[in-house]
């Protein structure tokens, strides 16, 4: 991380997230949001907003989120060495710390869904390369998992709609979690890159 600082680190508002950011980026202000704050429902309201607005385009800001283990935790579709793809021999445990190097977004609504500000252009960012699971490191005792996962974006990653779990199995998606996508989006809005890692919690129970 030396060559690559990152602008600040943004948390869940739990205190387990907030210990993680603080021994993955040693040195780096910590922002904590609740759940709520971070995945907006309107566009351009909000402290997650504000946050990313104050920083020049091309930073890259450290984010901790918690993710839960769908596949891991025993879909049992087939796939389970395809949704183990570059990770350890075990499976991991809540706790864990696990890079994240991409996202599939199952969510029909996201931050920039809505009204808009009049005389603000209307685009959607490009996601390409804003995910910079290199950049996280681990640091001070924590454990990283892996060099990186792809995560699938959900609505609720306690409680996973028919849809999704569908859709998590048939892709063979690792993890799935609520607060991610979100906050990718707004970053990618304003040109930001995120060194993002997952914290691993208990299994979700994959059914509606």
């Amino acid at each position: 991380m030396a060559g690559d600082p990152v602008a600040f680190a943004l948390t869940a508002g739990d205190a387990t997230s907030r210990s993680a950011g603080g021994r993955l980026f040693p040195g780096a202000r910590i922002e904590s949001l609740a759940r709520g704050d971070l995945r907006p429902s309107v566009p351009f309201q909000g402290p997650l907003f504000a946050l990313f607005a104050a920083q020049p385009r091309g930073a890259c800001v450290g984010l901790v989120v918690p993710v839960s283990p769908v596949e891991w935790a025993g879909g049992g579709d087939g796939r389970e060495g395809e949704a183990r793809e570059g990770a350890a021999e075990r499976a991991p445990a809540p706790g864990d710390l696990v890079p994240i190097a991409d996202h599939v977004g199952l969510e029909r609504r996201g931050p920039l869904t809505g009204r808009w500000p009049a005389g603000v252009a209307r685009e959607f960012p490009s996601m390409t390369g804003i995910y910079q699971p290199g950049i996280v490191r681990s640091r001070e005792g924590a454990r990283v998992y892996s060099s990186g996962v792809v995560v699938a974006g959900v609505a609720d990653a306690r409680r996973l709609t028919r849809f999704e779990v569908r859709a998590v199995r048939e892709g063979g998606w690792p993890i799935v979690s609520d607060s991610l996508v979100p906050v990718a989006i707004v970053a990618a809005y304003y040109g930001m890159r995120l060194a993002a890692c997952g914290l691993l919690q208990a299994p979700t129970d994959d059914r509606e």
